[in-house]
């Protein structure tokens, strides 16, 4: 049985570790005091690198259970029957802005959920809103640079901003639902959640549904101004990390009713937009929400680096009867966020405590950097003659999407397919007088001091959205919106 003696890395007894090996009282350090030198060693790397994205957040653990059968759907085990129980991790976070930094920022909020099934992990990404910035995985990188600090002073510069997006249009809806009254969520608990990228669902005959989520905050979603989070950043930076923790520390166990939208892979084609354009939204009209089930959290980790820091989500982990669209930005981040955690966490970052699956990996994958997999034996290689080792998984014949391609052009299509302004326009007509005014007016706060070709280009993309909603910020601006109108759109007379 283990004491609760200190021990030094290899076991032995520690009997001071307050004061260093000197030669004499007043003495120089001795280089041969390994305990200090294990000390000092262990805490200059305590850091691993930090997330480019989402690195300001926190987790928690709960469990989702579902309401109804989707068998008709999916073959996912986990989803079959009513009252199911299923372990979550579940990981909130800012977007852009470094580990420490406010948690009431005018930011796109994460909100990534690793179910631990039966069949394995499944791994679903959420912001909170239903729209993301741009449709393709290429423009990823460029678009973190455009929102990230000044590679030159390291200061926010929202002039950089906004030059991106003057250059890239399709920003626009995702610009309306940020600098209007969603911009701000008022913490973690109170937010919605979207999948915003489409997946695959495969029932057990074969058929392919195409599934968006919603998480539905059963205490109501709830938002900032721009003066109300002001005034808790001047007290904390982690608005929302405390309140997490203190609802679930209280036993006031925060929940979401979960929510699904269904398209028929038979009526793509049918579809009044681009399905799978991570920049638009599928109306509630035209494919209604049904709940299916609610998210609980209900345990705050033991330990926050083990867990909310080490915890890796990867888009690809997928169960039996799931699978990833064909969304761009969706089929980038299957590569972007694994690599990611191989560089922050090491190759065997799938075997830490947080990540690993309730039934364990069973592979020949081996060796690279903190090995912890105990591999034994001979055969490190697949086929092989022992049928007690690890075999492939012949029984499930929709475990992986098969499709028939065929007299398909490979290029690099620009997805001009459908104009970036009718979203966009639609909501700015949601939102009340004193709403629009907010969102005006947080756009002037932050585009003014840039570029007049700047402002000109999103006053027009504005206009295009909603001539209303053009014309008030043209008028925020002293700009005449009918000289920016002639200049952009050379149809108009």
């Amino acid at each position: 049985m283990p004491d609760n003696k200190m021990t030094n890395e290899y076991g032995d007894y520690i009997n001071n570790d307050l004061d260093s090996l000197t030669v004499g009282q007043l003495g120089p350090t001795l280089l041969e005091d390994s305990q200090l030198i294990s000390k000092l060693a262990a805490f200059n790397r305590e850091r691993i690198p930090e997330r480019v994205v989402e690195a300001r957040g926190c987790g928690a653990y709960g469990e989702f259970v579902l309401d109804k059968s989707l068998k008709d759907l999916t073959i996912a085990k986990f989803l079959q029957t009513p009252g199911q129980r299923t372990p979550v991790f579940v990981r909130f976070s800012t977007f852009v802005l470094p580990s420490g930094s406010s948690e009431v920022v005018r930011d796109i909020r994460g909100m990534n959920i690793k179910f631990y099934t039966e069949e394995g992990n499944y791994d679903l990404l959420n912001i909170h809103i239903p729209v993301f910035y741009v449709k393709d995985a290429m423009k990823l990188p460029d678009l973190i640079h455009a929102l990230k600090p000044s590679p030159v002073t390291n200061l926010i510069v929202p002039e950089r901003t906004w030059t991106y997006f003057s250059n890239v249009p399709e920003t626009v809806n995702a610009i309306t639902y940020l600098y209007g009254k969603y911009g701000i969520p008022a913490n973690y608990i109170n937010m919605d959640g979207y999948s915003v990228c489409a997946y695959r669902w495969i029932n057990q005959n074969g058929d392919v549904n195409y599934i968006k989520y919603r998480f539905v905050p059963q205490g109501g979603a709830k938002f900032l101004t721009k003066s109300e989070a002001r005034k808790i950043q001047s007290n904390t930076c982690a608005s929302a990390t405390n309140n997490l923790y203190t609802q679930i520390y209280n036993k006031n166990y925060p929940k979401w009713d979960v929510y699904i939208q269904t398209l028929p892979e038979n009526e793509l084609d049918k579809f009044p937009f681009h399905p799978f354009d991570s920049t638009k939204e599928w109306r509630e009209d035209v494919l209604p929400y049904q709940k299916i089930g609610t998210l609980t959290l209900n345990k705050i980790p033991d330990n926050f680096f083990n867990d909310s820091d080490q915890v890796a989500f990867d888009p690809g982990s997928f169960v039996n009867g799931i699978a990833a669209s064909e969304n761009k930005l969706l089929q980038g981040l299957l590569f972007a966020f694994p690599d990611a955690n191989r560089y922050r966490l090491g190759v065997n970052y799938p075997y830490l405590k947080v990540n690993m699956p309730l039934n364990g990996i069973h592979n020949y994958r081996q060796n690279g950097e903190m090995s912890i997999k105990n591999q034994k034996g001979e055969y490190n290689f697949y086929p092989n003659n022992d049928s007690s080792l690890p075999q492939v998984n012949n029984k499930d014949n929709y475990s992986q999407y098969r499709a028939f391609v065929k007299g398909i052009v490979i290029s690099r299509y620009q997805n001009d397919y459908n104009d970036n302004y009718e979203q966009a326009g639609e909501l700015y007509e949601s939102y009340s007088e004193e709403e629009k005014e907010e969102l005006v007016n947080n756009i002037y706060e932050s585009l003014n001091g840039s570029p007049r070709e700047v402002v000109e280009k999103m006053i027009y993309y504005f206009y295009v959205a909603n001539p209303n909603y053009g014309q008030k910020v043209a008028s925020k601006f002293s700009m005449n919106l009918k000289n920016i109108i002639l200049k952009y759109d050379k149809s108009f007379e």
